[in-house]
């Protein structure tokens, strides 16, 4: 046997273009798993409500000098390296702090820090915190007071340790206001609004009314089942994730329009038309798997990578994004075929009059 010959046996192309599975028949399988995940997804709703992150509800920025040893001596050396394990340590002591007034940190990064005297670009970190839900103006700053003199006491920077001025070590804390509002969740509502109804005119016109409904159920699909497991994993929810969604919408149709334009190519050349929609459904899933499966898994990689790698603030895009991604990848393969077999009615062809 010949090494081609081989490798074909063993291709990716060949063992999906080989496999009986019917994917239009299993819909009424394939469709119970994000029946529930939505489910879960709007009990969520209307019970705990979304994870909202500083951009919606406004918090506290305070600023802590890390290398205290070169300030205090004999005190512990915080390195500034979001991978080391004094810098993971400084944000576990920090966190701590902020439990016992009921409050958590919701962003913890690397920054530098001047105080006049003292320290000059030194290195610190920076925490963000959400305010307690409710709480009056002078509460705010009563616990924000209270959380500052722990910091300071915890890192030896008292006002009374050396001089006065290393009490800066730890910055005065500053309430900032959210940036998102209401007119932006509904700007982008608008947005994906009238990106759907394109996607429906671009795929009703370049397939057919059929194709276009299947895709935009699609979309749906995608969208909500990012947003529920975004309600179910608590994610944070800040200005990136309307951005998510907006990406998720022209990212999702990909994979449908590819198995689409297949399946317009297997009704034109007329190998498949004494055939019933499913098996033509099926054979035009099969012919793209290979191809849906390697764009599927080059991006989750890339996006993953990021995930894992990047910033806090950028995990918050990066997470939802990946979510809507494998989503996106479940509905075209699993549920658009099916909905498609059953919804398409072939145009009766005109006689020709003599």
């Amino acid at each position: 046997m010949s090494k081609n010959k081989l490798y074909n046996k063993f291709s990716m192309d060949r063992m999906i273009a080989s496999s009986k599975f019917d994917y239009c028949k299993n819909l009424k399988w394939f469709i119970i798993a994000p029946i529930l995940i939505v489910i879960v997804g709007i009990v969520l709703l209307f019970t705990v409500g979304f994870n909202l992150g500083l951009d919606f509800t406004g918090g506290t920025v305070i600023k802590v000098y890390a290398n205290s040893e070169e300030v205090i001596e004999d005190a512990t050396s915080y390195k500034i390296d979001k991978n080391a394990d004094d810098f993971n340590k400084m944000h576990n002591m920090i966190n701590e702090v902020l439990k016992a007034e009921g409050l958590s940190i919701n962003s913890f990064r690397s920054t530098t820090m001047d105080v006049e005297g003292v320290i000059n670009g030194g290195l610190a970190v920076e925490l963000r915190y959400q305010n307690i839900s409710g709480a009056s103006g002078t509460e705010v700053a009563e616990t924000n007071r209270i959380i500052r003199e722990n910091l300071q006491k915890l890192f030896g920077y008292q006002e009374n340790s050396v001089t006065e001025d290393y009490s800066n070590a730890v910055s005065a804390p500053e309430v900032v206001m959210a940036t998102a509002s209401g007119e932006l969740l509904m700007n982008a509502f608008i947005a994906m609004l009238v990106a759907i109804v394109l996607i429906l005119i671009y795929v009703a016109f370049r397939f057919e009314i059929t194709s276009g409904l299947a895709a935009i159920l699609a979309l749906f699909h995608d969208l909500l089942i990012m947003t529920s497991l975004v309600l179910i994993f608590r994610i944070t929810i800040n200005s990136s994730f309307v951005a998510a969604l907006v990406t998720i919408l022209g990212y999702s149709i990909n994979n449908t329009i590819i198995i689409f334009d297949r399946i317009r190519e297997n009704t034109r050349n007329g190998k498949f038309e004494k055939t019933t929609n499913s098996a033509l459904a099926n054979a035009s899933v099969r012919q793209t798997m290979s191809r849906s499966i390697l764009t599927t898994l080059t991006t989750v990689i890339t996006i993953a990578m990021v995930a894992i790698i990047g910033v806090n603030d950028i995990r918050e895009f990066a997470v939802p994004i990946l979510i809507g991604i494998l989503a996106g990848f479940y509905s075209s393969v699993f549920i658009t075929p099916g909905l498609w077999a059953i919804a398409y009615r072939p145009r009766k062809k005109k006689k020709k009059v003599a």
